[in-house]
């Protein structure tokens, strides 16, 4: 199967004028991270050609330092 989608999407998003960045962390996705003000999106695009969206809303607010990331890392281990 052709896996046109991808492109549709990065297309909108030119078309849009938002930059974005491309990422692959698995076999059968293409993962398109895209920021506009107040929230983030990721958007999933699968080799079959579905697409799947996620958003991320926030401010982009300093929560803190150097010693605040450590703290998040502490309080977050990945494995």
């Amino acid at each position: 199967m052709e896996n046109i989608r991808v492109f549709d999407v990065l297309k909108r998003l030119e078309e849009a004028k938002i930059s974005f960045r491309l990422a692959r962390d698995r076999p059968d996705t293409i993962r398109v991270d895209a920021t506009l003000y107040g929230l983030r999106l990721e958007i999933e695009c699968f080799d079959d050609n579905h697409v799947e969206v996620s958003t991320f809303r926030g401010t982009e607010d300093i929560d803190g330092e150097y010693d605040y990331l450590l703290k998040i890392l502490a309080e977050n281990p990945m494995d």
